[in-house]
């Protein structure tokens, strides 16, 4: 299973840093980056992403803004069954756009910059956690069967 994350953000040096840490993670992340909103919204129409870590200041148009455009994709009829898993990175903390972001949008989570590789590596891993109850829960209708179970465990 390959997992699709698509970094948006402005800044050349953050897609390269968190270009290498993702590709480090694990075998399986497929990194894409987008350093515009107009390119992030062309690559989350055209790679379907499962992870968009995006930035809240990408220029003229905002990560917010950027946020509710995604929105308006996923009510298209054709695109209702997909939806990617958002974490919201900004190096400007405000109260109202992280009120904004985890209830309007339901980010997974939001860190403000400068954030060490532990704090986003656990970003994608919670999302990653979720795409994969999302899909388990999907093949459950057909395992009538089957007994499957993992834990996760973490390293001390």
């Amino acid at each position: 299973m390959q997992i699709k994350i698509l970094v948006i953000d402005d800044d050349i040096n953050v897609l390269a840093s968190l270009g290498k840490t993702f590709t480090t993670m694990a075998q399986g992340f497929l990194v894409l980056s987008a350093t515009s909103a107009n390119e992030g919204l062309a690559m989350l129409k055209e790679q379907r992403p499962d992870i968009v870590v995006l930035d809240v200041r990408i220029g003229p148009k905002s990560g917010m803004d950027l946020l509710k455009d995604f929105e308006d994709h996923f009510k298209e009829p054709a695109n209702r069954k997909y939806k990617p898993h958002y974490i919201v990175i900004t190096a400007y903390p405000d109260d109202n756009i992280r009120k904004e972001a985890e209830e309007v949008y339901h980010v997974d989570d939001f860190l403000i910059k400068p954030f060490n590789d532990s704090q986003i590596r656990k970003s994608v891993v919670t999302s990653v956690q979720k795409i994969l109850a999302s899909f388990y829960n999907q093949l459950c209708p057909y395992a009538n069967s089957v007994s499957i179970s993992f834990t996760l465990k973490s390293k001390p």
